[in-house]
C-alpha cells in the first residue's frame, strides 16, 4: 500500500532517518506492533514519513502559489498550515487505524471466546482453537491469527503469542478473555463460563454511539446540502456558470455525497451487523436490519436441533420453513449445494455465507460450520447462547434505528430546503459576476439572459439535487429514495423558475 512505501522510502532518506533515531512514541509502537498483520512499517518510517512529507508539502505548496500569483506573505502561512495537517495525519494514521479496530474487535471478542470454550469441550488444545479463528474470516482476527500461526511455526508457543496479541492490541475485552485463556491451561473451567458474554466496552461504546448519532447524522446532511451551495457561489462570482468545464463537478458532488453517507452508514453500531459489499452503493440499513433479526431467530432454531442431536445437514431444511424469505434464501443456497449440487456442508454454508447481505450474517454461517466439524451437540449449545445474547444486545443497537427515524423529518426538511436555494441561487448566477462590475459595468440587461446561458451549471446543480434526495434518504433509511429525488428535482425547477421570473431571466 502507498503509506508502507512511504514509511519504507523514507527512513533510508537523509538527514530525516536520523531525525527518527531518538523518537519515544509508545502510542505509536504499540499501533506498528499491533498492525503487522496488515502492513509492515516501523516508528522510524512513520516519523521519517511524517517529517518528509510536512517538508515535500511545505516547499510544493509555497511554490504553487507564488506561480499563481498569490503574495508570500498569506502563501507561507497557508502552506504551513498544510503542512501542519500532513504530519498530523501521516504521523497518526497507524494509531487512528489502530483505534478504528477498537470497536471491532469487542464485537468479535465473545464469538472468539466461545469458538476458544468450544474446542477445549472437545479436549482440543489452544493451537486448535488459533487455528479455527484464523479459518473463520473475522475482519481483523482471522487475519492477525493467521500472522500468529506463522510465529507458532517458527517455534514459538501458542500461549506466549496470545498474551503477545492481547499486549498490543487495543480492546480490553480481548485482553481479558486471552489472558482467562491461558491461564485455563486448555481445560473448560467455571471461570471461562463467568465471563463468557460480557463485553463491558462494546456496550459502553454502542450507547455513546447512540448517544452521538443525532449530531452526526445531521453533519452529513449539512455537509452534502451546503458545499454545493458554496460551489455556486464561487463559480458565480467568478464568473463560470457558462463555462463547460463546470460539468466536471457533476461527478464530484457524487461521489462525495456517496461517500459521506457510506461512512454514515457503515458506522453501524456494536453487536449490529455491517454491509458486506464494501462498494459505494451497499445495501440499505433497513434490509440488513431485517436480515440480522432474522438470523438471530435462525441460530435458536439451528441450535435447538444440533443439540437434540441432528447434524447440520438434516438441521438447515428441518429449520427452513420456520424462516423469513429472508433467511430462506439463504438456507436454500446451503441446501440445494448440500442435497442437488452433493457438495460438503462447508463449501454449501460458504456459498450461503457469500450470498448474506450483512458482514457478522456472513462470518457465522462460516463458523457455524467450522463449530459443527469439531462437535455438532457442544455447537448447538454454544450457537443457543450466542443467539440469546445477541438478542438481547440488539435491543440496545435498535435505539439506533429509532433516533434515525426521528431525525428523518430534519433531513427531507434540510435536504428540500437546501435544494431550493440551490435552485434560487442557479438564477442569480448570471448577474453576480462580480468582474464585469468592477471593469466595465454590467454586460446584461434584463430579457436579456436566458437559461440556455447558463445551462453547464444548471445542469451540474440539477444533477446535484436528484442525487442528493436520493443518497439522503437512503443514509436515513427512507422507504422511497427515487420519490424523494424526484421531489428534490422539481423542488429545484420550481425555485429556479420562480426566482428567474422575478430576475428578468427567461427559461428558454
Amino acid at each position: 500500500m502507498l503509506y508502507e512505501r512511504l514509511c519504507h522510502y523514507s527512513s533510508k532518506i537523509p538527514p530525516f532517518s536520523k531525525i527518527t533515531r531518538k523518537t519515544d512514541d509508545r502510542e505509536l509502537a504499540r499501533a506498528v506492533r499491533f498492525l503487522l498483520p496488515l502492513m509492515t512499517v516501523t516508528v522510524q518510517g512513520v516519523v521519517s514519513a511524517a517529517y518528509l512529507s510536512t517538508t515535500v508539502t511545505f516547499f510544493g505548496a509555497v511554490m504553487t502559489l507564488l506561480l499563481l500569483g498569490l503574495d508570500i506573505l498569506i502563501a507561507i502561512p497557508l502552506s504551513a498550515m498544510l503542512a501542519a495537517v500532513i504530519y498530523y495525519v501521516v504521523i497518526s494514521y497507524p494509531v487512528s487505524m489502530m483505534n478504528s479496530y477498537r470497536l471491532g474487535l469487542s464485537e468479535e471478542a465473545d464469538i472468539v471466546f466461545e469458538q476458544f470454550i468450544l474446542v477445549f469441550q472437545t479436549h482440543g488444545t489452544v493451537f486448535d482453537a488459533i487455528e479455527m479463528v484464523a479459518q473463520s474470516n473475522h475482519p481483523y482476527l482471522s487475519k492477525a491469527f493467521r500472522h500468529i500461526l506463522g510465529r507458532i511455526a517458527e517455534g514459538v508457543p501458542p500461549e506466549t503469542c496470545l498474551m503477545d496479541f492481547a499486549k498490543d492490541q487495543p480492546s480490553d475485552d480481548i485482553r481479558r478473555y486471552f489472558t482467562t485463556i491461558v491461564a485455563s491451561l486448555e481445560r473448560k473451567t467455571d471461570l471461562l463460563d463467568e465471563i463468557s458474554g460480557e463485553s463491558f466496552e462494546a456496550d459502553l461504546a454502542l450507547r455513546q454511539k447512540n448517544l452521538e448519532l443525532e449530531s452526526r447524522l445531521l453533519i452529513v446532511a449539512a455537509l452534502v446540502t451546503y458545499f454545493p451551495i458554496m460551489f455556486t457561489l464561487a463559480i458565480s462570482l467568478g464568473g463560470y456558470a457558462t463555462h463547460l468545464a463546470v460539468l466536471l463537478a457533476v461527478p464530484f458532488f457524487i461521489f462525495f455525497n456517496a461517500l459521506l453517507r457510506n461512512r454514515f452508514s457503515r458506522q453501524f453500531s456494536a453487536y449490529f451487523d455491517r454491509p458486506k459489499d464494501d462498494s459505494l452503493l451497499p445495501p440499505t440499513q433497513k434490509d440488513i436490519i431485517g436480515e440480522y433479526d432474522e438470523f438471530l431467530s435462525f441460530l435458536i432454531l439451528l441450535g435447538q436441533r444440533l443439540t437434540s442431536g441432528d447434524s447440520l445437514e438434516v438441521a438447515l431444511p428441518a429449520v427452513r420453513g420456520d424462516l423469513e424469505p429472508a433467511l430462506q434464501k439463504l438456507v436454500d443456497l446451503a441446501v440445494n449445494a448440500v442435497y442437488q449440487k452433493h457438495l460438503s456442508i462447508s463449501e454449501a454454508m460458504n456459498i450461503a455465507s457469500e450470498a448474506a447481505l450483512g458482514q457478522r450474517v456472513s462470518q457465522m454461517f462460516k463458523m457455524i460450520a467450522l463449530m459443527c466439524e469439531t462437535s455438532t451437540q457442544d455447537s448447538g449449545e454454544r450457537i443457543s447462547r450466542i443467539a440469546a445474547r445477541l438478542i438481547k444486545r440488539s435491543a440496545i443497537a435498535k435505539e439506533r434505528d429509532s433516533i434515525i427515524a426521528a431525525q428523518r423529518m430534519k433531513v427531507y426538511l434540510l435536504t428540500l430546503t437546501s435544494v431550493a436555494v440551490l435552485g434560487m441561487l442557479a438564477s442569480l448566477a448570471p448577474f453576480l459576476f462580480i468582474g464585469s462590475l468592477l471593469t466595465q459595468g454590467p454586460t446584461w440587461s434584463l430579457g436579456s439572459l436566458s437559461a440556455i446561458d447558463i445551462a453547464p451549471l444548471l445542469i451540474t446543480l440539477g444533477i446535484t439535487a436528484v442525487s442528493m434526495g436520493y443518497q439522503n434518504t437512503r443514509m436515513v433509511s427512507g422507504s422511497r429514495p427515487v420519490l424523494m429525488a424526484t421531489v428534490c428535482g422539481l423542488v429545484f425547477w420550481i425555485a429556479f423558475a420562480f426566482s428567474s421570473g422575478l430576475m428578468g431571466l427567461t427559461l428558454v
